[in-house]
């Protein structure tokens, strides 16, 4: 059994409302239900009644959340023992980042904080933005290197700071850029104007799927209040920029460095207006580990030093 799980469930059972509960974990309400569902299968009983108004646990339940509280306070004090015996405590690190946006920097960041802690294992793992934030919020990873719309920085901090309550430090920017097949009608445009996209179609992720859905791209149409054209929402980016390579008449907005992923038919397109992502390191300031402290002096003394490559502007 995951004892991932076993957490996802503590918090469904403290909440008793899988789409808060959901939010609370940051992942899709879907994801959440297939997950309880696996735990009810591995312990051979249901957990909870459902119905359209409410859930509650069952007596199976309610032995559960009493149990799985223990369980993981358990493993939480016996893995703080078992580093503290072996020293590792003291000298760990783990970093979530978005693999296109950061892994041209992160190499030569790790590498510098190697160099100056050789005696702190440092670990690492790609991850999109939501799956990100989840292992964050379940502390499974220290600190975390992420994109923040700024054309919606008001409601992003706000709810950086309300909902995960993690701390950040800025330190680059991604321009937001349209993506288009290269038969589309802007194709051969270098530059386009925000509103012109008003007379394309539009698509996106679906925001059942991916919650930062209308955040990440069409929220700075609606904030503009510009009428655009919604044409498909699918489930993933990787299949947004599948079909962009066989569908002429459609646009994706999307930062620049996804450029990488567009397929041969496919070409990006600046936006004359300045809207773009802002590049940070986010972490929660209630994480004990004392590698984090280090790690972010370390990370804004190379930022001082102006010795981070990137190639995003």
């Amino acid at each position: 059994m995951k004892l991932q799980l076993l957490r996802e469930f503590v918090t469904l059972a403290e909440m008793l409302n899988f789409t808060k509960a959901a939010n609370q974990l940051y992942m899709t309400q879907p994801v959440l239900s297939r997950h309880i569902k696996e735990l009810e299968a591995s312990i051979g009983t249901e957990l909870l009644i459902r119905d359209t108004h409410r859930v509650t646990l069952t007596s199976a339940g309610e032995v559960l959340f009493v149990e799985a509280k223990k369980i993981i306070q358990q493993y939480d004090d016996s893995m703080a023992v078992i580093h503290n015996f072996t020293g590792k405590s003291r000298f760990k690190l783990s970093i979530v980042y978005l693999g296109e946006a950061f892994s041209h920097l992160l190499s030569n960041v790790v590498s510098n904080f190697k160099q100056k802690y050789p005696d702190i294992a440092t670990s690492y793992h790609d991850a999109e933005i939501d799956d990100a934030l989840n292992l964050l919020t379940l502390r499974e990873y220290d600190v975390g290197f992420v994109l923040r719309p700024s054309f919606l920085d008001n409601i992003t901090k706000q709810w950086l700071r309300e909902k995960f309550n993690f701390s950040r430090l800025s330190f680059k920017n991604d321009p937001l850029c349209v993506a288009v097949n290269k038969k589309h009608p802007l194709a051969n445009r270098e530059k386009i104007s925000l509103k012109e996209l008003e007379n394309y179609l539009i698509i996106r992720e679906d925001p059942k799927k991916f919650l930062l859905s209308e955040i990440f791209s069409t929220g700075v149409l609606l904030q503009q209040g510009l009428n655009f054209k919604l044409y498909k929402e699918y489930p993933n980016l990787k299949t947004c920029i599948f079909n962009l390579e066989i569908n002429p008449n459609v646009a994706l907005l999307i930062p620049k460095h996804r450029e990488r992923s567009l397929g041969p038919n496919s070409k990006l397109i600046d936006i004359e207006e300045d809207y773009h992502y802002i590049m940070e390191l986010i972490w929660d300031p209630k994480n004990p580990n004392p590698s984090i402290s280090k790690f972010i002096k370390e990370f804004e003394n190379l930022l001082e030093q102006g010795n981070l490559s990137s190639k995003c502007h």
